[in-house]
């Protein structure tokens, strides 16, 4: 084993995604990393997002069981976050939640019309956001 490949042994799979985000011979730590997430019940955006886009980049590699893993995982942190907030922070946030569902099941004309109805809202969203 060369040197280079022993330092590469020696990193976590969050300083990987950091070195080289579009190597795709981090694949492999990518896949792990997701059954690691699943089994230990955390999440990490950053390591997704990453074998999300190597596997746009190079979709000959994608293994649906780590797409299907990664989009549980989100959908039930949000659904998590939404329980979280309770009734009272639900109906202050309402209408982003109906946007979020618009586009989720592009429904894109309604989202434009309710945008249209609640631009107030949108416009205490910080600019880089939206």
């Amino acid at each position: 084993m060369g040197r280079e490949e022993q330092q590469q042994v020696s990193l976590t799979v969050e300083q990987l995604v950091a070195v080289n985000p579009y190597n795709p011979d981090i694949l492999n730590d990518l896949e792990d990393f997701v059954n690691e997430q699943v089994s230990s019940k955390t999440y990490n955006l950053e390591a997704n997002l990453c074998l999300l886009r190597l596997y746009q980049f190079e979709p000959e590699k994608m293994k649906t069981l780590f797409v299907a893993n990664i989009l549980l995982k989100v959908n039930f942190l949000l659904n998590t976050c939404k329980f979280l907030m309770g009734q009272q922070m639900e109906d202050q946030f309402k209408t982003l939640i109906v946007l979020s569902h618009y586009l989720e099941t592009a429904r894109f004309s309604q989202f434009w019309e309710e945008t249209t109805k609640n631009r107030h809202v949108l416009e205490t969203v910080p600019g880089k956001l939206i």
